[in-house]
């Protein structure tokens, strides 16, 4: 009975041992590892940016059923200086019709939203967090201490999204979505601070 119980004992170990290292890897490969503090300020800082798109889209296009953001994609090198992080809105239309902004349109690639283009995340000389949003006029404006998108940090033209709607209604993956000032009032924004690693 004891010779019986001793290979079960160690093929159990061996097994746990396995489906552990499965489970780390998929997180290593998955799971961006920028710490605690660096997770909260990124998540904080997208938080504003995905209010400030999703407010804008819906203030300005009609025939928008939900705007609906993706994870934060964090690319680079995680503990090194060289990391970029961006998100993707998807407009949901009254139709059934969905697309995604930032996706690539016959051969025509639009950026997605992201630090540099869109916002700047740092922390200051006493370790207090920065984040700083792009307005319309291309200048930054200093959201660090807000939960909202205050009035001077939204948008009242943004081409780069005009473009990327107008190209995905001419595609016909989105219909009846039509810039004009009576917007979709009505229209779900839901946001995502989720971190992943992107492409």
């Amino acid at each position: 009975m004891k010779k019986r119980i001793k290979p079960i004992l160690i093929s159990v170990i061996i097994l746990l041992s396995i489906v552990g290292a499965g489970i780390y890897m998929y997180n290593k490969i998955t799971e961006p590892n920028l710490g605690p503090q660096t997770t909260k300020l990124y998540q904080r800082g997208f938080r504003l940016l995905e209010e400030q798109i999703g407010i804008y889209i819906k203030e300005h296009y009609s025939g928008i059923e939900k705007i609906e953001f993706s994870p934060i994609y964090v690319t680079g090198d995680d503990g090194s200086s060289m990391i970029d992080a961006y998100v993707r809105p998807t407009i949901y239309d009254k139709h059934g019709n969905q697309a995604t902004l930032g996706t690539k349109i016959k051969r025509f690639t639009p950026s997605s939203y992201g630090l540099v283009a869109d916002m700047i995340l740092d922390y200051d000389g006493f370790g207090k967090e920065v984040i700083e949003l792009m307005d319309s006029e291309d200048n930054y404006i200093d959201v660090s201490s807000e939960k909202h998108l205050p009035d001077e940090a939204r948008l009242t033209s943004a081409i780069r999204t005009d473009d990327n709607i107008k190209l995905l209604v001419e595609d016909g993956q989105l219909k009846g979505v039509v810039k004009n000032e009576k917007g979709s009032p009505e229209a779900q924004i839901i946001y995502n601070v989720e971190l992943e690693k992107g492409e």
